[in-house]
Parts: C-alpha cells; sequence; structure tokens
C-alpha cells in the first residue's frame, strides 16, 4: 500500500474518536443518573419519613385522647403520655369556644339568656410533614389548608337529651410548648368544675352547638359524617342543630404541663 493511500484511508478511520465520544456520553449518563438518583431519591425518602414522624405522633395522641378520657369517665387525678417530637413542637393553641344555646331564628344568632359555653385551649403537634391537634375530646390531623377528624365528635344523644362532653385543655405550670427531637411526657391533671351541671342545661325548640376553631372544616365534616346538619358561616365557625329539646354541656377540665 502507498504511503500516499495509507494516509488517506488513516483520515477517514473514526474508530479512535467514536470510542472516546462513546465512553464520554456513557459515563455522564451514568453520573446523571446517580445524581438524580441521590436528589429525588432522598428527598422522597426525607417526606417519607416525615410523613411517617407524623402518622406516629397521631397514634401518640390517639392514645392521650383515651387517657383524657379516662379522666373524664372515672376522675383520675392524672395520667401521662408519651410522645416522640421528632424535630416538631408540642404546645398550647389558640382558644376554642363551644357554646351551647338555643337559636334565635331572627336574629341568627343564640338567645342570650337561653346559652352556655366554655372556651378551651387545645394541644397542637407543629412539623413540617403536617400538623396533630387534640381539641375537646377530637383528635385532627391537619395542613395549611385543612383539616380531618380522626375520631367522633363529644355527643352522646338520646330520645330527649343530649349530652356534649368536650375535655377542656388548659396549660397548667410549665412551658407553653417544647420542641426538637426528644422524647416528652404529656401530664394532664383533673381539674374540678366551676360552673355546675345545672347551669350548664339548656332547653328549648331549636338547640344548637356553636364551634369556633382554626378546624372548623374539619367538626364540620365529622358532624355531618354522624348524621348532622351543619353550616359553617364563615371558615373557623361551625354551627350545629341538635334534634333534641334538652341538652347538656358537661365538660372535663384538664390541666396540661410537658415534662
Amino acid at each position: 500500500m502507498s504511503r500516499n493511500r495509507w494516509l488517506a484511508r488513516l483520515g477517514t478511520d473514526r474508530r479512535g474518536v467514536s470510542e472516546t465520544l462513546g465512553y464520554i456520553l456513557v459515563f455522564s449518563i451514568i453520573i446523571t443518573t446517580i445524581t438524580t438518583a441521590s436528589v429525588f431519591g432522598f428527598t422522597g425518602l426525607e417526606d417519607r419519613q416525615e410523613a411517617e414522624a407524623v402518622t406516629n405522633v397521631e397514634r401518640a395522641f390517639d392514645v392521650l385522647s383515651d387517657n383524657f378520657g379516662d379522666i373524664s369517665r372515672y376522675e383520675d387525678p392524672s395520667r401521662a403520655t408519651e410522645i416522640r417530637l421528632a424535630g416538631g413542637t408540642v404546645g398550647v393553641g389558640d382558644p376554642v369556644t363551644i357554646t351551647l344555646g338555643q337559636w334565635d331564628a331572627e336574629n341568627g344568632s343564640f338567645a342570650t339568656t337561653d346559652q352556655t359555653n366554655t372556651t378551651f385551649r387545645p394541644l397542637e403537634f407543629q412539623s413540617d410533614g403536617g400538623d396533630v391537634i387534640y381539641e375537646g375530646g377530637v383528635v385532627f390531623r391537619a395542613d395549611d389548608s385543612r383539616s380531618i377528624a380522626r375520631s367522633s365528635t363529644p355527643i352522646v344523644e338520646g330520645e330527649e337529651t343530649a349530652v356534649i362532653s368536650p375535655v377542656h385543655t388548659t396549660l397548667g405550670s410549665g412551658p407553653t410548648a417544647v420542641g426538637g427531637e426528644r422524647t416528652i411526657l404529656v401530664v394532664g391533671e383533673h381539674r374540678s368544675n366551676t360552673v355546675p351541671l345545672a347551669n350548664r342545661t339548656v332547653e328549648g325548640d331549636d338547640l344548637r352547638l356553636r364551634i369556633e376553631s382554626p378546624r372548623a372544616d374539619g367538626w364540620a365534616r365529622q358532624f355531618e359524617h354522624e348524621g348532622y346538619e351543619s353550616a359553617i358561616p364563615s371558615t373557623d365557625v361551625v354551627v350545629v342543630a341538635l334534634p333534641v329539646g334538652r341538652a347538656r354541656l358537661s365538660i372535663t377540665r384538664i390541666a396540661v404541663q410537658f415534662d
């Protein structure tokens, strides 16, 4: 083969260049795949861990609800519930008011002389993965836009009388909130009622229950699920009609502290 023909053939041979480009392309694909899997995989794992942490807190709030229920039913002096914070914060939330009374349809409000109410501060767990709230005896799961009740409403209805028995939680001694990665004890201590039961009994033809709460949407959905007619005049109020002529607001007062 002449020198000129050999040089011409060498000039058209691209195999060395092709192998190099192929190696670069394959290496780039591998790096891109690993990077994508790492970014989205770890993000998904973190989201899953946060969701699971909130679910564990919800289970702890279910136990807390049972413990506070025992205080209500058996007048136990105190009960403690262990909660692992997992980076979140547990504390008392903004006041919630429950009002029971005879409705004045003409004015669209309660008759001033035929009503009784209680105001308390719910327990709230807040984290990036979501919130869990114990409010008046009901456990809620919530985010920025909506809330869902995880337990039934505190109403026992008979043929003529309905008993509404919310748990009235207030802050005892100690801090208003605690946070971090540690495990804490939420201690509830029974407190005697300052208002006699007779003064919390209302009779009338149109009895209604009104709840002012940031979880009004969750209350409304749960009431409707239980067969009550409810309406939300605003974003933080729900009003429920009671199909009885006599109702009692029988509260259990519990002071809460965090250890």
